[in-house]
């Protein structure tokens, strides 16, 4: 009986065009929902391959416009083409981050990168928003990375607006900001003022973000402002970031070294 059903049906839809029209229609539409129910099921489970691919991408385009001169960071009122000019010797290897700390006083996150991939100690690591710290130790796949959420991590940093070079530190309370030392009082300062790296050090690039100045104040009696800035990375969310490889690093610490020793 079922099957002299079908029988029917079949016929029916064949030789008559609204309800194969129908037939079509309606089959077609299950038929692409099913599709697209699977491919959103499979992009879902492929999107950590997805982002480690569009990481890759990220670090090589880096790369390529640091040396082309093209601007990769944007800061107001300033020359953005001079910005990349000291950056074009360094390399970037995209790192995923797998642990990470941000509320105790020395803090560090791991990254799924080492040794065999070129990782080595002393290097710096940044993300798309900015510097996020230093590398500390390397195994073979894994390197630990003291954050900028670190007291004992000094960053050699640079006030654009006002041309003074100063240092940050982090001040062990909260995960959004940090301190920013060593900047006298006859500088005139303004919230919002952009703070990067100086380029002094051979782990971070010049001109690469650290935050914005938030708050600043001075005592009657002091030489040193006491500033917070907001910094530019959200350490709490990290999930790629970029080891900065300087390959004339080697050559920088050995000349200095040798002009130190001279003058001893």
């Amino acid at each position: 009986m079922l099957f002299l059903e079908i029988i029917c049906i079949w016929l029916l839809v064949r030789n008559n065009p609204y309800h194969s029209a129908a037939y079509f229609h309606t089959s077609n539409s299950i038929i692409g929902n099913i599709f697209e129910t699977r491919e959103n099921i499979t992009q879902y489970f492929n999107l950590p391959s997805v982002n480690q691919e569009l990481s890759n991408d990220n670090a090589l385009l880096r790369e390529m416009l640091a040396k082309s001169q093209v601007p990769i960071v944007v800061i107001s009122d300033q020359d953005s083409l001079a910005l990349t000019k000291n950056e074009k010797n360094h390399k970037y290897l995209s790192a995923k981050v797998i642990n990470n700390s941000i509320q105790l006083s020395h803090n560090y996150l791991t990254i799924n990168k080492g040794s065999n991939s070129g990782v080595e100690s002393g290097m710096g690591v940044i993300s798309a928003n900015g510097i996020v710290g230093k590398v500390m130790s390397v195994s073979k796949n894994y390197a630990t990375v003291a954050s900028l959420l670190n007291k004992d991590v000094f960053v050699s940093s640079f006030l654009p607006r006002s041309n003074t070079f100063c240092s940050i530190n982090w001040h062990g309370s909260s995960n959004l900001s940090t301190k920013l030392k060593f900047v006298p009082r006859h500088i005139a300062l303004q919230q919002g003022d952009t703070v990067v790296t100086s380029g002094y050090s051979t782990i971070f690039p010049e001109n690469m973000m650290i935050g914005f100045i938030e708050n600043f104040e001075i005592g009657e009696n002091d030489s040193w402002y006491d500033i917070d800035v907001k910094l530019s990375n959200d350490f709490s969310s990290l999930a790629y970031v970029y080891v900065v490889k300087n390959p004339n690093k080697e050559e920088r610490i050995e000349l200095e070294s040798e002009n130190m020793i001279a003058n001893e």
